[in-house]
């Protein structure tokens, strides 16, 4: 596995409890900027998952179905984001 991977999964693992951090604190003071701050977070851990597992999968073909998903639930945040800023 190439050392960019290693990293990318890495900060993957980092954005979960940082994005976990900034939904509670928006649930709890009801921030909007903190919200999409938790957002931002989520799409760059998803965008750094994707290569990793699209890595993986030309090992296990069967990987390919998390490879799709990611991309969906990348296309469907980036929308969202865009769709709230405008």
């Amino acid at each position: 596995m190439p050392q960019v991977l290693v990293y990318l999964f890495g900060y993957f693992l980092l954005t979960i409890p940082a994005f976990l951090g900034l939904a509670l604190i928006a649930q709890i003071g009801r921030s909007t900027r903190v919200r999409r701050a938790g957002e931002l977070v989520l799409v760059t851990g998803v965008v750094a998952l994707t290569p990793v597992v699209a890595h993986r999968a030309l090992e296990v073909p069967a990987l390919w179905l998390a490879v799709a998903l990611l991309v969906v639930v990348l296309a469907v945040s980036v929308a969202r984001q865009l769709r709230s800023r405008s």
